[in-house]
């Protein structure tokens, strides 16, 4: 079933815990993995990386330095198999999609999220398990995305967790509910244009098929996602996330739900159903997006 969450609120002084509460209250669509990717107000770039045993940390911080350096990091176990790694590092944000490409050409490594601004944390469980194992911080952010999943394969893989990044735009995240039923098509597509593909989940196609159309084909976020409208096949909603914007998108047949709660220029929330929203806002009357329904807003 899976169920996604979204906040854009400028002014929030932990809007990675406040998206952790609308999570919670989505456990009941899916306890397998939670997680969540946050645009933060920072002035480094960090990045945080999956790697299948504590062991692979030397060839991580190898890859790393050919870009720069390390300024500080941090190295823990997660829930099941997977150990987390994630540092500050001196890297020019020019060089973030080639050190991302060269940390996911290891098979042991993967990346979750690298950049400027985006933070993503995502593991096996629920958002309780998430915030409590990786010892969250209070994170001041603009906006930011979220996902609990029922999974249908690859339980014990936390790189087939939401949310899914692209390593052709490395600031994009993406959080999927549902599923492509064109997803071997559409990704053999891709793999034709050189695009290159770290899972089998669908997801990730998702991912790599908006940043393409934005960075390769020069599209904004609203007209990368009309495309998608028309190439994907299935019953799916997205929210997807840039520095700059958050979208989402829900399927011409409208099986997956999508709600949002604007309150304010300052405040949009966004949610698989309404007492998601609760934490934020109590008295929240949420609208419904319509059926093929493409929407953008700006951060």
């Amino acid at each position: 079933m899976c169920g996604i969450a979204g906040i854009i609120a400028r002014q929030a002084p932990d809007l990675g815990g406040d998206l952790l509460r609308m999570l919670k209250e989505l456990l009941h669509r899916g306890r397998d993995a939670t997680g969540f990717a946050v645009y933060e107000i920072r002035d480094d770039v960090q990045v945080r990386v999956a790697l299948t045993a504590p062991g692979f940390e030397k060839d991580l911080v190898e890859i790393i330095s050919r870009y720069g350096g390390i300024k500080k990091s941090r190295i823990y176990q997660g829930g099941g198999v997977f150990t987390f790694y994630e540092a500050a590092v001196d890297v020019e944000p020019a060089k973030l999609l080639m050190l991302h490409w060269d940390i996911d050409t290891h098979p042991d490594l993967c990346v979750h999220s690298i950049g400027e601004h985006l933070t993503v944390f995502k593991d096996q469980g629920s958002a309780e398990d998430l915030q409590v194992r990786h010892k969250i911080p209070p994170l001041k952010a603009t906006h930011g995305i979220g996902h609990v999943r029922l999974a249908t394969e690859s339980v014990e893989n936390i790189n087939f967790a939401h949310p899914f990044v692209s390593y052709i735009d490395p600031e994009l995240a993406i959080v999927h509910n549902g599923q492509f039923t064109n997803y071997f098509n559409t990704r053999r597509k891709l793999e034709a244009l050189g695009v290159r593909f770290k899972t089998n989940n669908d997801s990730e196609m998702a991912a790599h098929f908006l940043a393409y159309q934005m960075k390769e084909k020069g599209m904004d976020l609203e007209e990368a996602l009309h495309l998608a409208l028309d190439e994907f096949d299935g019953v799916f909603t997205l929210l997807v996330s840039t520095p700059a914007q958050v979208g989402a998108l829900r399927d011409r047949l409208g099986i997956k739900p999508m709600l949002y709660f604007e309150k304010d220029e300052d405040t949009v929330l966004f949610g698989s159903e309404q007492i998601c929203l609760t934490p934020i806002v109590s008295d929240v009357y949420a609208t419904e997006m319509e059926p093929g329904g493409v929407m953008t807003w700006s951060v």
